[in-house]
C-alpha cells in the first residue's frame, strides 16, 4: 500500500525528470525520494521510472499513473481546504434543538445571524419539549440545544443564555386584564390553560406558584392542557381560560391588543433560557462557534420591561 508522502515525490520527480531536483524542491535528500520511489513501486508492483543517468524517464507506466497521481493530491488538497475551513467553524452541519419558545421565536433569528458570512454550512433546527430536546442531546442526537429549564442529568451541561418573562395572559375584556398585583385568591377560581408536562414554560410557572403558596398547576383550576406555546395562545383569544405565556410569544398580540396581562402580588416570572450540550462529548468547531455566538448575548433582543418600570 502506497501513501500520500510517496505521491508527493512521484511528482515531484515527474516534474523534474530528476530525483536530485525533486529531493531539493520538495526539501528531502536524494536517497529518500529514490527510497519513496522504490516504495511505490514496489506497492504498485511495477517500475514507473527509467534511471538513465542523471535523468528519470517516466516507464509508460509511470505515465499512466500519473493522471491518477494528480488526482489523489487534488483530492488530498480540497480536503485539506475543507477541514481547515469546518476547524474554523465556518462549514459543515449542525443540527440544533429548541424548546418551543426558544425553537419558535428566538432560534430562527440566530441561526439567521449566525449564517451571515458563513454561506457553507447549514443549520438543522428541531423543535420539541424541554424534556424531548434534552434527551435527543443526552442520546447524541443534537449537539446543542436551548430550553426554558433545567432537567438534572449528570453528563449534561446547562448555560444561561438569554432571559424571558411569563406573563399571565387573558382576554382584554377581562375583569383582570391590566391590573396590578392581582391576589392570589382572585386566580384560584378562574380557568386556567396550561402546556404540557415536560414543558420548560410549565416548569417556570409550576416553580413562581409555589413560591407564592400554590402547589403549582394543581393548585390552578385548569380546564385544558396543550402540547405548544401557539395552541395556548389560541386557546386563551377564544376565551378557554387565562394562562402563562412567554413575553416573547405574545407580544404582537399585546401590542394589537388582542390578549392583555396582569401581574401578580409577590409573583416572579423571569426565567433564563439555557444551552445544553453533553459534557462527556466535544462539540464539532461549527458547533462551538455557533455556542459562542449565543452565549455573547448580542444577536437578539431583551424582552421589554413591563410597563411602569
Amino acid at each position: 500500500m502506497f501513501d500520500l508522502r510517496q505521491i508527493q515525490v512521484f511528482l515531484a520527480v515527474w516534474k523534474t525528470r530528476s530525483f536530485t531536483k525533486a529531493a531539493k524542491e520538495i526539501h528531502l535528500t536524494q536517497p529518500t525520494v529514490s527510497g519513496h520511489i522504490k516504495a511505490l513501486e514496489d506497492a504498485l508492483g511495477i517500475q514507473l521510472f527509467d534511471r538513465s543517468g542523471r535523468k528519470a524517464v517516466p516507464t509508460k507506466a509511470g505515465e499512466a499513473f500519473y493522471p491518477h497521481a494528480r488526482q489523489i493530491m487534488r483530492l488530498f488538497d480540497k480536503a485539506r481546504r475543507t477541514m481547515d475551513t469546518f476547524c474554523g467553524g465556518d462549514s459543515g452541519e449542525l443540527e440544533v434543538g429548541g424548546s418551543n419558545i426558544p425553537g419558535q421565536y428566538i432560534l430562527p433569528l440566530l441561526i439567521g445571524r449566525f449564517k451571515e458570512g458563513r454561506p457553507n454550512c447549514r443549520i438543522v433546527l428541531r423543535i420539541d419539549d424541554t424534556s424531548g430536546i434534552v434527551s435527543q442531546v443526552e442520546h447524541g442526537e443534537l449537539e446543542l440545544g436551548m430550553v426554558g429549564g433545567v432537567v438534572k442529568r449528570n453528563t449534561l451541561h446547562f448555560e444561561p443564555c438569554l432571559e424571558d418573562r411569563l406573563l399571565l395572559v387573558m382576554p382584554p375584556g377581562h375583569r383582570l386584564a391590566g391590573k396590578v398585583d392581582v391576589s392570589v385568591e382572585e386566580i384560584l377560581e378562574e380557568p386556567f390553560v396550561a402546556r404540557e408536562v415536560g414543558s420548560g414554560s410549565r416548569m417556570a410557572a409550576e416553580r413562581a406558584l409555589r413560591d407564592i403558596g400554590i402547589e403549582g398547576f394543581q393548585g390552578l383550576n385548569v380546564v385544558a392542557e396543550m402540547g405548544s406555546t401557539e395552541a395556548v395562545r389560541q386557546a386563551v383569544k377564544a376565551g378557554v381560560g387565562l394562562a402563562f405565556i412567554s413575553e416573547r410569544a405574545v407580544k404582537e398580540d399585546m401590542e394589537h391588543g388582542l390578549l392583555a396581562s396582569a401581574t401578580l402580588e409577590e409573583m416572579t416570572l423571569e426565567r433564563s433560557f439555557y444551552l445544553v450540550w453533553h459534557a462527556k462529548r466535544s462539540l464539532s468547531p461549527l458547533a462551538e462557534a455557533f455556542r459562542d455566538f449565543v452565549m455573547e448575548g448580542e444577536a437578539v433582543p431583551p424582552c421589554n420591561p413591563p410597563s411602569g418600570e
